[in-house]
């Protein structure tokens, strides 16, 4: 079973960017894959919440405060 978003994260990356699925990837890890992988959007990194994916967003893709301030 696929849980905190990774069928969301599937769907938005091989089907179609939905936004009515994006909505279901909420889990720091699958958002941070979404915005390196599909897209870096506003409401997809709002949950990237956890250390270490904060610091792997703001190492790899964009140096954000917002995302920062997790780091730590």
């Amino acid at each position: 079973m696929w849980i905190d978003g990774e069928w969301a994260y599937r769907y938005c990356r091989y089907t179609e960017d939905d936004p009515e699925i994006r909505k279901y990837i909420s889990s720091s890890y699958w958002a941070y894959l979404y915005c390196k992988d599909v897209k870096d959007r506003p409401e997809v990194r709002k949950n990237i919440i956890d250390s270490d994916w904060a610091y792997y967003y703001c190492t790899y893709i964009k140096d954000d405060p917002k995302v920062r301030k997790y780091i730590r």
